[in-house]
């Protein structure tokens, strides 16, 4: 039964619908598929199966069900189909619908092995020509590497894995692969969590795990919708119903968890799920193992040392494990008067506001819509990414009326749905999205990407473009539009061609056939990018700048890859000779100071004990020469490296607080002890020195004596204090203000 429209199936007979179903699985991958008689194939009925297909060497019971929009599909379809499917003896079950099913089915679906295909997955298999579903699977080689990795972590005793593989390489059969080895070595009775943060993240993990396990051999339940978790082998869980579980579950009730889009896991939600059971593996998936927020992912899943894989979206671009980008860098809203201000030495915040002017929106969709029609593109579904709601908002107006939606976090969910599914089935070009399409969420007849003026994370950017290059049987390439809005996006690309190519050092000349243009090209069998006139200009000057013009962002990222490789971060002195491109006058201009790089690379479990005890050090040799205290800025000047200060006069003042609030209650004025660690949370907001009061300053000392003696040998230094729970951190900081003096004290028990 073959239609042009998507949406002629709405108005098929429910015969022409299941002969709809039937050529679609067998364009799928399905062989044999017949479409069961009543009276022939069974008795009364067709006996709860419409179709009968194979895949595999596996024969598959599918039950169609035709609904109106709106209409969903509740048990009574799913009754039917098991009981159809136990007759005919067949144990691979399919339920089928051009609606959706309630949450439910989805439960009772995933416990009772049934796979599930709804109106969003339909319309993939109608595009695609392919499924998940029954497919027969064969690691591939770089697959194989990580699972041998992780393996070879266990057998050393590790408990804890980050696994970073680029989204469309396969993260969830790598960890499903790895487990069935695994189970396959451990006893009998094993028992598996697998967690994620969406329902649909889940639903397609579960095919993955039942295409590597195989059906009937392990048992399968769901935990989210506000179920519980049942008593089964493998139980699948959104953090959300979880987390109101967790007073009901033993921390020794999995042997193996997996965290699926790991790098959630920092946020106190998250965590407080993560932390709360004790498995013997503890297993993270990220495609971006960097938050936003600058907290550490690795830490909560064994440090660098447990971070495996690293399979990212450069690896993936170079073995062509995605579809091809052009991308095109727009920067035709350039200030030219102000390009040769670059020379000046300003600061990349000063040079934002003084290069881009900013077209209107409308003169910006224009020229979308131009350099489509300029580029031959054709049928067009862009995804367009936008800065924020507002924004959103006010660009959907400049679009031509019937060729664009939008859909963002704030949204009802039906309202969302529909709106996506409007995009994906009618007329419309352009879907406008704001905080979505990060994860879990595929369009696979995507073929457009365009970056509003999108000055966000460089972590979200590299999410979206992985997810939007996501390569199917049909779509080989992908057009990329950036309108890049700061000159941090700039360089941002710049170094992603960088790093794919990994041969050449700036934007080259074009095809002289194309001099007419104004443009500029790079371009190789991995990456296409093509520059403005304005934008090769401006990477021409940068390039030529007397420092490198590298963001916030990407100096952060460089410090984390450094300690990552070497196990340490270096010293300032070190700074310039340890990271490529880096001069301390960027530290300087975008972290003010050494400390604050630190911090904005690690958090507060920063390790800057050298700092501190270098502070104390010369605090103690001013106090005794001159037998006054030295003032903040008198002790910050001691430690500036070139242009780039250890610490601010701010942080030193919250230092030097900090040593004689700690001598204080130590009385020893002169005292040897080990310096304090900062916490972030201490530097961003000064604390009083006055410590809590207690019924009396003996009461306060006994607790502290108390805490001291609990801890000592649990906790050696900050990476333990990752292990407790928020109550025990509040406790710590309410008797000693902060970790940072806890840990101080801890140390100088240890050696009383």
């Amino acid at each position: 039964m073959h239609i042009e429209d998507f949406r002629s199936v709405d108005g098929l007979s429910h015969k022409d619908f299941e002969h709809f179903v039937k050529d679609l699985l067998e364009a799928s991958g399905w062989q044999d598929a017949v479409v069961t008689e009543v009276g022939s194939d069974y008795r009364h009925g067709d006996g709860g199966v419409d179709i009968f297909a194979y895949r595999g060497g596996r024969k598959f019971a599918v039950e169609v069900k035709q609904r109106q929009l709106g209409i969903t599909v509740d048990v009574s379809a799913l009754n039917q189909l098991v009981t159809g499917a136990k007759l005919a003896g067949v144990k691979q079950m399919i339920l089928v619908t051009n609606s959706y099913f309630t949450s439910e089915v989805k439960v009772r679906a995933l416990r009772l092995g049934v796979e599930l295909i709804d109106r969003d997955e339909l319309k993939n298999l109608f595009v695609v020509h392919g499924s998940e579903i029954g497919r027969k699977i064969k690691p591939r080689e770089y697959q194989v590497q990580v699972i041998q990795q992780a393996l070879e972590h266990v057998d050393a005793g590790k408990r804890k894995l980050l696994i970073e593989m680029a989204t469309g390489l396969g993260k969830t059969y790598t960890v499903a692969l790895l487990i069935k080895q695994l189970l396959e070595r451990g006893p009998r009775g094993q028992r598996v969590l697998f967690i994620a943060h969406q329902i649909e993240i889940l639903l397609q993990s579960v095919t993955a795990f039942k295409n590597v396990l195989g059906v009937g051999n392990y048992s399968f339940s769901a935990c989210f919708a506000g179920v519980r978790p049942e008593d089964t082998d493998l139980v699948f869980a959104s953090f959300d119903t979880l987390y109101s579980q967790l007073g009901t579950l033993s921390v020794n009730r999995f042997d193996y968890v997996i965290v699926d889009e790991a790098h959630h896991t920092p946020a106190r939600t998250y965590a407080g799920v993560v932390t709360h059971f004790q498995p013997r593996l503890l297993i993270g998936l990220t495609a971006t193992p960097w938050r936003t927020d600058n907290k550490s992912v690795s830490d909560f899943f064994g440090g660098p040392d447990g971070h495996i894989g690293r399979y990212d979206l450069i690896w993936a671009l170079q073995n062509k494990k995605l579809a091809f980008p052009k991308y095109m860098v727009m920067l035709d809203d350039i200030d030219q008067e102000r390009i040769d201000q670059l020379e000046s030495g300003l600061s990349v915040s000063d040079l934002d506001k003084r290069l881009f002017l900013h077209k209107k929106d409308q003169e910006v969709v224009r020229l979308i819509e131009a350099t489509i029609k300029k580029k031959q593109l054709g049928s067009v579904k862009g995804i367009v990414f936008c800065r924020n709601i507002r924004h959103l908002q006010h660009l959907l107006g400049f679009f031509e009326a019937g060729t664009a939606t939008s859909v963002h976090s704030r949204m009802p969910e039906a309202l969302r749905r529909e709106n996506i599914r409007n995009f994906r089935e009618g007329e419309l070009s352009y879907i406008l999205v704001c905080d979505l399409f990060n994860e879990g969420i595929d369009i696979p007849e995507t073929n457009l990407l365009v970056f509003m003026r999108y000055t966000g994370s460089k972590t979200v950017w590299l999410q979206q473009l992985g997810r939007g290059l996501r390569k199917t049987a049909n779509k080989d390439c992908v057009h990329v539009l950036d309108f890049v809005g700061s000159l941090d996006r700039l360089k941002d690309v710049q170094q992603l061609v960088k790093a794919v190519q990994n041969k050449r050092q700036g934007p080259v000349e074009g095809d002289l056939d194309e001099a007419h243009e104004e443009q500029q090209s790079l371009h190789d069998d991995t990456i296409e990018v093509t520059y403005s006139q304005s934008a090769a200009r401006v990477l021409e000057l940068i390039e030529r700048l007397s420092y490198r013009l590298n963001s916030r962002e990407t100096l952060v990222e460089q410090l984390r890859r450094y300690y990552e490789v070497t196990g340490r971060v270096p010293l300032i002195e070190a700074l310039e000779s340890s990271l490529d491109d880096l001069s301390v006058d960027q530290v300087a201009t975008h972290f003010d100071s050494y400390q604050g790089f630190l911090l904005a690379a690690f958090g507060w479990h920063a390790e800057t004990a050298p700092i501190t005890d270098a502070v104390a050090e010369a605090y103690a040799a001013d106090l005794a020469k001159h037998g006054l205290p030295p003032s903040p800025k008198a002790l910050a000047l001691q430690f500036v490296h070139k242009s780039l200060p250890w610490l601010t006069v701010s942080e030193m003042a919250r230092i030097i607080a900090q040593l004689q609030a700690t001598l204080s209650l130590d009385g020893v004025a002169d005292s040897e002890q080990d310096a304090p660690i900062l916490d972030s949370a201490e530097m961003a907001t000064p604390k009083p020195t006055e410590p809590p009061k207690l019924a009396s300053a003996n009461a306060q000392e006994n607790a502290q004596h108390a805490l001291l003696a609990h801890y000592r040998g649990v906790v050696n230094n900050r990476t333990d204090l990752l292990t407790l729970s928020r109550t025990q951190l509040d406790e710590i900081t309410r008797l000693f203000r902060s970790t940072s003096v806890f840990l101080m004290r801890l140390r100088s028990s240890e050696h009383a």
